[in-house]
Parts: structure tokens; C-alpha cells; sequence
């Protein structure tokens, strides 16, 4: 009995278990494994790209996340499966003419194990690899069934951020358009009319970021379906709104709510070493003076955003390049 081959089979295949467990049936976000994975592929593609939000390459990044954390659970349960068995020479023989398997044939044996197909041609030999061997077929059984409930609501939750995208974008392509297409002379109702929905929709999608933080790896090379750039408008549109002398406190108090606590999700779960290159620009506020939306005079409006939500729009733009954009997709002269 090789000890070593033992000892580093179980680990392999507890690890890949427990990642597996931690990942599809927690709402707090993937396990380490995972997130390991996700980040270093997202990291190739976005390093591919250029960096560049617009690239098409980008638009793949999402599904090759999603195909190597499959095949690193195939690899680890399938792996872990394998070095157990090389353990013991005389593990498993073929059924046939009961000679020992090659450790070529104990690696076709722990495949056909874990996928539940049973073969058959190759049998264990003692009661402990039979129990060896029942335990990773049930293992395998739970491992098909989990992917399949972990990625058919990881992609509705993708499906979920494109409409969120679409959603804010035709309010409007920058900040001041928002709130001008908003105002109807009196007041702006037909902005708070949509607060609701807005809220909803991205409360559900953080709370999707922490079942499915792989989500955040699928990228849309379009700026009016990419998240981002979307969320970013809309947090700048709700501190101009700030500061004009019509608001809805209620509705107004419900988006800063959700705002803050998606943007605390971005700060914990992808922001947490990252920090912004360039510094976040400072809004023309001429279209608002000029229709008398503002309560307050322009250089009061600039100094809350470049001095009270400094560290905010720090924050926002290190979103903005993580994702690989800039406030030139925000304020519509990277349209």
C-alpha cells in the first residue's frame, strides 16, 4: 500500500467535493477552488483583449469560466478517484481473467465510476474498494446533478444583467440625459414611476452575485447591454439628482440603499486589491443649470463630486477597469 498515493487521493477528491458543495449549494458565493479558476481565466481573456471592454474575446470569458470549473471538478474528483486506487496494487483486476489492472486501466475504471456508466469489465477486489468505489458512483451522481442546477440559474442570473443593462441604458446614454429625459417640467415622476422596478431588479441582481459570483465574469461587448458602464450611469445620475430641488425622498432613499449594497458586494467579492488608474471626471452640468434643475450653483454640485464622493467614484472607476471600461462609456463620448 502506498500511503503516499492514498493520503493525497482523499484530500484531492474531499477538496473537489467540498468546493463543489461550497460553489452550488451555498448563497454565499463560490468556493476557493472556483473563484481560483474563474479569476485566472477571466484574467487570460481580459489580458488577451487588451483590456479592452469592447472586445469581442470578452464575450467568451463568461463560458470558458464556467467550462473550467466543470472540467476542474471532473479533473479532481476523477484525479483524487485515480491516486486512491494506485494506492494498492492489486485494487482493482479485470473481470474477466481477475489479472491485475494497469494503472492506464484503474484510470479508465475511476472514469467510468464517477460517471455512473458501470461497465463492468473491471471489478474491485476487497470489500473496502467495493464501498470505495459505490461512494464515488454516488459522488458522480451528485456532481451531474449539481452542475446542472448550478449553471441553468447562473445563466437566467446573466439573462437578469443584460435586462438590468438594457434597461438603465434607455433612460438614457449619460447621466444629465437621464434626468432631462426624466423631467416632464414639473417634477420628476416619470423617473421615481421606474424606481421600484429599478430596485428590484438590482437588489436580484446582487443577491445573484452572491449565489453566482461567476456571473461576473460574463462580459457583453455591447455598452448598452454591459453592467457596468449601466450601473455606474445610473449612480451618477442619482447624485445629480441630489441635487435638484424635486425628489422623491422615499424612492430616492431606496435607491441609494440598493446602490450601496451592491457596490459594497463589488468592494468585498472583486474590488478588494484592485484600485483605480485614472481619476473620474467631473459632470458638465450646463444642460441641467440651463433648464433650472439645479437647487444648487454649478461649483457647489462639482465640489460634492470631486470632494464628498471622491472615494465613491474611486471605487466606480476601478469597477469601470476591472470590467474594462472608462467614464468615457459613462458620460457618451465612448459611444
Amino acid at each position: 500500500m502506498n500511503y503516499l498515493y492514498l493520503v493525497l487521493g482523499i484530500l484531492l477528491f474531499v477538496l473537489t467535493v467540498m468546493d463543489l458543495i461550497k460553489t452550488t449549494f451555498s448563497s454565499n458565493g463560490g468556493g476557493k477552488i472556483t473563484s481560483a479558476v474563474s479569476k485566472g481565466v477571466w484574467n487570460v481573456f481580459f489580458v488577451a483583449s487588451g483590456k479592452n471592454g469592447r472586445s469581442k474575446l470578452l464575450s467568451y470569458a463568461g463560458p470558458a469560466v464556467l467550462i473550467s470549473i466543470l472540467l476542474v471538478w471532473i479533473i479532481g474528483l476523477w484525479g483524487g478517484m485515480f491516486l486512491m486506487l494506485l494506492s494498492d496494487k492489486n485494487s482493482i483486476v479485470k473481470s474477466s481473467t481477475l489479472v491485475v489492472a494497469t494503472p492506464l486501466e484503474k484510470l479508465y475504471y475511476a472514469g467510468f465510476t464517477l460517471s455512473t456508466l458501470g461497465v463492468g469489465d473491471y471489478i474491485a477486489t476487497t470489500d473496502s474498494w467495493r464501498i470505495v468505489t459505490s461512494l464515488a458512483a454516488f459522488s458522480g451522481l451528485a456532481f451531474i446533478t449539481a452542475s446542472i442546477t448550478y449553471f441553468v440559474p447562473v445563466l437566467s442570473a446573466v439573462g437578469l444583467q443584460s435586462k438590468l443593462s438594457l434597461y438603465i441604458s434607455g433612460m438614457g446614454k449619460t447621466p444629465q440625459q437621464l434626468i432631462l429625459n426624466s423631467w416632464n417640467g414639473k417634477d420628476f415622476s416619470s423617473f421615481f414611476d421606474t424606481v421600484s422596478d429599478l430596485c428590484q431588479m438590482l437588489m436580484q441582481h446582487t443577491m445573484n452575485h452572491h449565489s453566482y459570483p461567476v456571473i461576473h465574469y460574463f462580459h457583453n461587448n455591447k455598452v448598452k447591454l454591459a453592467i457596468t458602464p449601466a450601473i455606474v450611469l445610473l449612480d451618477e445620475a442619482f447624485h445629480l439628482l441630489k441635487c435638484t430641488s424635486s425628489k422623491d425622498e422615499l424612492k430616492m432613499e431606496m435607491l441609494q440603499t440598493t446602490l450601496d449594497t451592491y457596490l459594497e458586494t463589488m468592494r468585498e467579492s472583486f474590488l478588494k486589491n484592485d484600485e483605480a488608474h485614472s481619476d473620474a471626471p467631473t459632470p458638465v452640468l450646463e444642460p441641467l443649470q440651463k433648464q433650472g434643475l439645479l437647487q444648487e450653483n454649478t461649483e457647489q454640485v462639482k465640489q460634492v463630486f470631486e470632494r464628498e464622493q471622491k472615494d465613491r467614484r474611486k471605487l466606480l472607476t476601478a469597477l469601470l477597469e476591472k470590467d474594462g471600461w472608462s467614464w468615457k462609456q459613462v458620460y457618451g463620448s465612448g459611444d
